[in-house]
């Protein structure tokens, strides 16, 4: 138009006139103009679609109503969630300015705010209660006053500070679960409170989330759990306004161009096996956005068949977390805590991916035992299932888990022998990738669980998580130092150095390679593998196996780790077990009266030295007790092997670390050597009847009858004179192939990459 004035009528778009006027070539009034016409159109792209849209729809809201008082635990749930609303109800509604990290005051307000907004909303679809809505309206135009005022969070530990919390990865867990608020009660406010919510509020935190600073943008667009939180947050948000821009962002990275963004993330982060690169733990976290997300995109997309992506790949992480627990407690791998598939993110995993999948029948054991469900769609789908779908308890298994986007980035083994119940054995072969900024130093470590317990451990994470006084609920500074690091680990360390000299960047560019593995056999599982990087010149060579025999009254474990190098070195190789030591046959001089570290770095300076000591048979013992059975690891030495007990806790002022105990090998100044360990459950111990049985193991004596570059045989005897034969193949591996080996001036023939036997008396 070429008039000077233009009258602009605006009342199709936000639900009343509004008439602006506009003078010709007034830069000010055009981008005026233009936000308005921005908002406008967002709005009516929300109001063209209808609310609750995100993890809750009102089809499901109609199910919910209708199911209210037919199944127990999903009822519970519902009152669980109306407790916190009924609470916050008739609580002051307080917004304080952010000042606390992780388990402070202020961080824990605005935690237990979104959870109440949360809960409130959904309270509101349920029960059509308008204060419910009100409450969540009130709570969140004081966001919308706060939140323009804010800079960056006063604590200076993280370096993407957020705005309401400490790090950004909060304020994205935040706008997560208040975008689902805002959804259920979007219909309840008027357009200008929308304005006003959208205008001070969620725009500038979507804003702040994906692009905030460069380090803001480069969360937003990295393949880590952090980035997921943040595409999953700014994607949620901008489908409640309707904004296609900030969904597309989200979907598919800061440029659209499929380089970043949630869309990339599933094709980089999982293996095809569903295996998350930074470990069980993280994809217990991980999933919650993922799940969540993925089900809001499904009821706002479904074109885009979210779901059955990459061969149905997130449908297979729920499967593969499950898998990564032992008794339901999620294995410690990398940086990890105590977590079991009952917690909330698993809940809304299981849900989700059984909603998207009913045939997955045995996700209904898992709901059932975790007794809790999402107030959404999927929980009331899962709910009612449960009560009417037959379905299997869920069969724990061994398997191979692939690491890396195509499955070539080595790989997790996880063995699980014995009964089929909460005692059975598992036994867990990390020969993976390094796992982003979460990962640790292990390369080919092992831990293993029996009788119900942790039986060798991995010490997971050195976190108070949300204690204050702990480094503000943070990593502590022994995570590094002492969690991360090789010696920390069951494995092997070189020379006092961790794998890669505890440099993320290059072993980042390494990962460990599985050589073959075979759990087709009842009598025994095998896993070996390779790692040729983590030192200089050194490669080490694991194989594992899984024997089950009735000699034996549970299964044991065979473990053949091969160093070699062109140079001299001293090898380390623990054992942290848990229970408290009963015998050994070393001669050892026990420090009763002061305590040195074993060395000064690399997480040596974190291991009291208790005792150490030789012996002069090449067969060492040593046995403790943990729970009701003796635990025996019988390992081969010679006269230069020291044997060491040792005790997290030295180089510890703030008293950060658990105290852990090893029994550790070291070989001093070898340029090749091989353990050769046997571990042994056996015997039974009851304190409340007084009774012990088999404290003694049935394992007299193990050798190390060949190695050479091509095999490596083993034989072990008991007590009763029975002997058995493993033979690892070292080299040119291949199922196939057929094998005639000269032991003991006999001949062995076999096909395949190992032989396992019991020879005759």
């Amino acid at each position: 138009m070429d008039t000077a004035i233009k009258t602009v009528i605006l009342s199709t778009l936000i639900g009343r006139p509004i008439y602006f006027v506009m003078k010709k070539n007034n830069k000010t009034a055009k981008k005026i103009f233009s936000s308005l016409i921005f908002i406008g159109l967002s709005a009516l792209i929300s109001a063209s679609g209808q609310h609750p849209n995100l993890l809750l729809t009102k089809q499901g809201v109609k199910e919910i109503q209708a199911s209210l008082g037919k199944y127990a635990n999903f009822d519970k749930s519902v009152n669980e969630l109306k407790a916190i609303a009924d609470k916050a109800l008739n609580s002051e509604i307080i917004v304080p300015l952010p000042l606390n990290e992780g388990g402070g005051y202020t961080h824990e307000k605005h935690k237990n705010n979104y959870y109440e907004m949360n809960a409130a909303g959904t309270m509101y679809q349920i029960s059509g209660k308008s204060e419910y809505a009100e409450f969540v309206r009130k709570m969140l135009m004081k966001y919308a006053e706060l939140y323009p005022t804010l800079g960056l969070h006063p604590s200076k530990r993280s370096e993407t500070p957020g705005k309401i919390f400490w790090q950004l990865l909060n304020d994205c867990v935040w706008l997560f679960h208040t975008a689902l608020a805002y959804d259920c009660i979007y219909d309840y406010l008027n357009s200008s409170q929308k304005t006003n919510l959208e205008k001070n509020l969620f725009r500038p935190m979507a804003e702040f989330i994906s692009n905030g600073s460069p380090a803001n943008n480069e969360v937003f667009n990295k393949m880590h759990n952090h980035g997921t939180w943040a595409t999953a947050s700014v994607g949620m948000i901008g489908y409640v306004m309707g904004d296609k821009n900030l969904v597309e962002k989200a979907l598919y990275g800061s440029n659209k161009d499929n380089k970043s963004g949630f869309i990339r993330q599933l094709d980089v982060l999982f293996s095809p096996d569903g295996y998350y690169t930074e470990g069980p733990y993280y994809q217990r976290y991980a999933i919650w956005p993922f799940m969540v997300f993925a089900q809001v995109i499904e009821n706002n997309q479904p074109e885009l068949k979210i779901f059955s992506y990459r061969d149905s790949v997130l449908l297979k992480a729920t499967n593969t977390l499950i898998q990564c627990a032992y008794n339901g407690n999620i294995f410690y791998l990398n940086d990890a805590l105590k977590k079991n598939y009952k917690t909330q993110e698993i809940v809304y995993a299981v849900d989700i991916a059984y909603k998207n999948n009913p045939k997955n029948t045995f996700l209904l054991d898992i709901a059932q035992q975790q007794k809790s469900f999402i107030v959404s769609d999927a929980g009331i789908a899962t709910a009612k299932s449960l009560n009417i779908v037959k379905y299997e308890p869920l069969q724990f298994h061994s398997v191979l888990l692939r690491d890396g986007a195509n499955g070539d980035e080595g790989a997790l083994g996880i063995i699980r022998a014995g009964k089929k119940d909460k005692t059975q054995m598992c036994l867990t072969f990390k020969a993976t990738s390094h796992g982003l900024s979460h990962g640790h130093y292990d390369k080919l470590s092992i831990s293993m669980y029996d009788g119900g317990n942790f039986v060798l451990t991995d010490y997971g994470a050195v976190r108070f998580l949300n204690i204050e006084p702990k480094s503000g609920g943070n990593y502590a500074k022994e995570n590094h130092s002492w969690a991360a690091q090789t010696i920390a680990h069951n494995t092997v360390t070189v020379d006092e150095t961790s794998n890669f000299n505890g440099n993320i960047k290059v072993s980042s560019l390494h990962h460990s390679d599985i050589q073959y593995y075979d759990f087709s056999s009842n009598q025994i599982q095998i896993i070996s593998g390779c790692e040729n990087n983590a030192y200089k010149n050194v490669k080490m060579q694991r194989t594992v196996a899984v024997i089950e025999n009735k000699t034996f009254s549970y299964p044991i474990v065979i473990d053949i780790f091969r160093i070699i190098s062109d140079s001299t070195h001293t090898l380390d190789f623990p054992f942290y077990y848990r229970g408290q030591m009963i015998s050994t046959n070393i001669q050892y001089q026990k420090f009763t009266a002061q305590l040195n570290p074993l060395g000064t770095k690399n997480g040596y300076q974190h291991l009291w030295v208790e005792a150490i000591g030789k012996n002069e048979k090449p067969v060492t013992q040593f046995t403790w007790v943990e729970g009701n059975r003796f635990y025996t690891i019988t390992t081969l030495g010679n006269s230069n092997t020291e044997y060491l007990m040792t005790r997290t806790g030295a180089g510890d002022p703030n008293f950060n670390l658990r105290n852990e105990t090893a029994f550790m090998m070291r070989q001093p100044m070898v340029k090749k050597h091989t353990f050769v360990s046997v571990v042994e459950p056996h015997g039974f111990y009851d304190e409340n009847k007084e009774i012990t049985e088999n404290f003694e193991t049935s394992i007299k004596n193990a050798e190390l009858y060949a190695d050479n570059d091509e095999y490596s045989a083993v034989k072990i005897s008991t007590v009763e004179n029975n002997t058995f034969l493993l033979i690892a193949l070292n080299k040119d591996f291949n199922k196939d192939r057929e094998h005639s080996i000269k032991i003991d001036n006999q001949t062995v023939e076999f096909r395949g990459n190992y032989y396992f036997t019991e020879l005759t008396k």
